[in-house]
């Protein structure tokens, strides 16, 4: 009998830390990666080829949710990689290849600055994992949100507030906040638009006009807004 309720112990114990296992790993956080690209204005064009080489890698990788390969509408030398992975661990995977290593050293002569790449997790607002009818005219939105440290509270229920409103905005297909890792204080806002217009009539909204004049003297830096057209569809 006690042989009996020894085993039934040790079941009972396997099956928890089983259970505790897949919760841990249910548990962990997408990560989501902007990484900003300038290239030599004479290099944009082997250097869009290049990025694209860079996104048909990532959607051959494990854990890719979506990988976009992003062109500034005001300067075309100018590139940015919208990344979702399904963890942390895929990311690294991803960047840690033999594959990967050799993209990016293809890169490294065509840039005029340093990939600057920045790490986030998804605060609020909903991130699609693919567009899947993206078009031309479809406007990309990344801004850079640097906050002082010690206005972190007061600016987070402003982030999330707008993020909520401009979701019912007319043509708003994504919009999303993430906080950089491991800057908290950094925050990137993403959305996407139906096409310019919708995007322009968003930024006139009196919800709009009413974040920027709240958020404004919370800033640590000025407030980057970059629009992008999608390059590979």
């Amino acid at each position: 009998m006690f042989l009996k309720r020894l085993l039934f112990v040790f079941l009972l114990l396997a099956a928890l830390s089983s259970f505790a296992g897949r919760a841990m790993a249910q548990a962990q956080p997408q990560q989501f990666v902007v990484v900003y690209v300038e290239f030599k204005s004479a290099d944009t064009k082997a250097g869009s080829e290049v990025l694209e080489e860079l996104a048909a890698q990532a959607e051959n990788s494990s854990g890719v949710i979506r990988f976009n390969v992003l062109q500034q509408i005001d300067r075309p030398n100018f590139f940015a990689l919208f990344e979702t992975w399904s963890s942390a661990q895929t990311f690294a995977d991803f960047q840690n290849s033999s594959a990967t290593q050799a993209i990016q050293t293809q890169l490294t002569p065509l840039l005029e600055a340093p990939l600057d790449q920045r790490p986030g997790i998804l605060l609020t607002g909903a991130v699609n994992p693919r567009d899947q009818h993206a078009q031309a005219r479809q406007i990309f939105v990344i801004t850079h949100v640097d906050v002082d440290p010690q206005n972190v509270p007061q600016a987070q229920p402003l982030l999330n507030t707008f993020v909520s409103d401009s979701l019912n905005d007319p043509g708003a297909q994504t919009f999303a906040v993430l906080s950089q890792i491991p800057t908290p204080n950094h925050f990137q806002l993403v959305e996407t638009f139906a096409n310019l217009k919708a995007f322009e009539a968003h930024v006139s909204e009196q919800h709009t006009v009413d974040f920027r004049t709240n958020i404004d003297p919370l800033l640590g830096a000025p407030y980057d807004e970059r629009l992008y057209q999608f390059v590979k569809q």
